[in-house]
């Protein structure tokens, strides 16, 4: 007996090669669109008399279109994209926190938990509205396939499963494909292999080419050309080829990709987080090229990964439906299924999602029904929170926000705890840890390369004579040691403030004082006068030749005369002491003169009455 559906009054997108949209009503007979009343002449109460038992659902407030496609769902990072936050195509395949996680995932003990995770990423999937998904997790190999293949066919939505490991045997009716990341050890070998291996197959092939520079330019200098000509040359890129990420995409290449009818794979959030060159996305969308997404490593929904797509690509007269396109009926053809899906169609299943209009934030405003214009208010305005149903094949699966299904074997671990375990498989606590530390130094200020010197802080640690750190596991600052060296040369001035009296000249007469001040002054000695009294005439030539290089000194009676008038010119009276005897002139040679003590004196200026 057959079953009917028939949902009326609802705002349709079908996203046809019309390109039809508005108030139409879809009548769905066993699972598949029967008919798309474009005229709305549907009689409900006829329609109810020929078919009693017909399910009647009022879509009023509500859109409805097509559902998405997830062309690339890396299922391993969906609950630690946190470990992506400092990676790039550069370092990803060296990255350790990675490398870690797809080593504990792969592992055949913990594959049961790998399968939770999977099961948590097709659900949150199914909920926003993703009706097709091609699994792409690196750690995925032959023996979790076979071991597990019914947790795929148990899956309500479509799927394809992408395996790297070259062990599984890509087959057309498993919906398995064949995948190959392109490294630095791509070579003559590695590409014969996989041509050898993809014989006699009509299965896909995703090629990752989001090359570092080291990996461009070995395959470069092992073939003298990029990948896609050599790839081209040994009959690897057809139709069933799919480039995902490109960072490398010159227009020779494209126009090989157009010629050989292949598929670029975008992923607009790991083009945004990680890629460090970018492709054109713009140009790749006008060239002809078949183009599909996915969320990939960072993203979240197909939703959100298309309005990154179109601010990609904004100010390129690239229209909104376009834009959907890409995630809807570009990848039905490439996966082989648009007989089946994406679009709403006579004889195609019923695969459907809706929005809720009825939200004042989501109310239509459109002038009319143009297939442009709504796909551009969805991008602009609704979120996966706003798909209110989910149909595939007929089925609801999701009505009005409550989940109505569940897969053949749930999982009985909780999100919280297969996290927290991925955490620890990829010692995100230690480098954390390790991050930190290197905060925590940097902001002491250890870089010395980064600061200068008057900024050079120096910490006080507590330790041991062997010379260990003592303490709670942190630092402590005590204080700030600055070298002399360091210190500015205000610092350096002592504090008191020297003081400077200006004042005016009144008169000529009354002069300037200079020695108001000069009692607090030091007694100054006076000069030692060495040697003895004798007259010019007295002095030979030998004689003043040999007291020269004897260094005594001779005082002839007019320099004594002048020497008596100066100290009377400044009023100084100085008591001179008898001058002794000098030695003979042989020692007085060989020895330095010997001075005895000056007698202090007292030094008085100005002149006396009568002076």
């Amino acid at each position: 007996m057959d079953k009917y559906k028939v949902i009326k009054n609802g705002l349709v997108l079908t996203l046809d090669k019309k390109g039809s949209a508005g108030f139409f009503n879809i009548i769905i007979k066993n699972n598949k669109i029967f008919l798309i009343d474009y005229e709305k002449t549907f009689n409900e109460n006829e329609f109810r008399s020929n078919f009693p038992d017909a399910e009647i659902i009022d879509a009023k407030y509500k859109l409805i279109m097509p559902g998405f496609f997830n062309s690339k769902c890396v299922s391993a990072y969906s609950l630690n994209k946190i470990f992506f936050r400092k990676c790039s195509y550069q370092n990803i395949n060296s990255w350790q926190s990675l490398k870690l996680v797809e080593k504990f995932l792969s592992s055949q003990e913990n594959s049961e938990l790998f399968a939770d995770l999977l099961r948590i990423t097709y659900t949150n999937s199914l909920l926003n509205g993703e009706i097709f998904i091609n699994e792409c997790s690196p750690n995925l190999n032959k023996e979790f396939t076979e071991s597990h293949y019914k947790l795929f066919t148990g899956l309500h939505q479509y799927f394809n499963i992408t395996v790297y490991d070259h062990k599984s045997n890509p087959d057309k009716d498993r919906n398995i494909s064949a995948g190959y990341f392109s490294d630095e050890n791509t070579n003559n070998y590695s590409l014969t292999s996989l041509k050898k291996m993809l014989s006699g197959t009509n299965s896909k092939l995703v090629i990752e080419a989001s090359f570092s520079e080291s990996t461009y330019e070995s395959i470069n200098n092992v073939f003298g050309k990029n990948l896609l000509p050599v790839l081209a040359e040994m009959d690897l890129i057809n139709s069933n080829t799919i480039i995902s990420n490109p960072t490398h995409l010159n227009q020779y290449e494209t126009e090989i990709l157009v010629e050989k009818n292949a598929t670029v794979l975008i992923c607009p959030s790991d083009y945004l987080n990680l890629s460090y060159r970018k492709t054109g996305i713009s140009g790749l969308l006008q060239s002809g090229v078949n183009v599909i997404i996915g969320t990939g490593y960072t993203g979240i929904s197909i939703l959100s990964e298309l309005r990154k797509l179109q601010v990609m690509s904004a100010g390129n007269n690239i229209s909104p439906e376009e834009i959907f396109k890409t995630a809807i009926m570009n990848p039905a053809k490439v996966f082989g299924i648009s007989n089946l899906t994406g679009s709403l169609e006579k004889n195609k299943f019923a695969d459907l999602i809706m929005f809720d209009l009825r939200d004042s934030r989501n109310t239509l405003t459109l002038p009319e029904a143009d297939p442009d214009f709504f796909c551009d208010m969805i991008l602009e305005r609704f979120s996966g929170k706003d798909i209110c149903d989910v149909i595939i094949k007929g089925e609801y699966l999701v009505n009005n926000g409550k989940r109505n299904f569940k897969y053949v074997t749930e999982t009985n671990t909780d999100t919280p705890d297969i996290a927290g375990k991925i955490y620890s498989a990829g010692k995100y606590y230690e480098y954390r840890e390790k991050t930190l530390m290197k905060n925590r130094v940097d902001k002491l200020g250890l870089s010395v390369m980064e600061i200068t010197d008057d900024e050079k802080p120096l910490v006080y640690v507590d330790m041991l004579h062997t010379g260990e750190y003592v303490g709670d596991g942190e630092f402590s600052i005590i204080g700030k040691k600055e070298e002399e060296v360091d210190k500015p040369r205000e610092k350096s001035i002592s504090g008191t403030s020297v003081k400077i009296k200006v004042e005016e000249i009144k008169s000529i007469e009354a002069g300037l004082n200079f020695f108001e001040d000069i009692a607090d002054m030091p007694v100054i000695p006076a000069p030692r006068i060495m040697g003895r009294k004798v007259s010019k005439s007295e002095l030979s030539g030998e004689e003043e030749l040999r007291s020269r290089e004897s260094g005594s000194q001779i005082i002839t009676e007019k320099e004594q005369n002048e020497n008596v008038s100066d100290e009377k010119i400044h009023g100084a009276e100085v008591k001179k002491e008898e001058i002794t005897q000098i030695e003979s002139e042989t020692e007085k040679q060989n020895q330095p003169p010997v001075q005895p003590p000056v007698k202090k004196t007292k030094l008085k200026f100005g002149f006396k009455d009568g002076e």
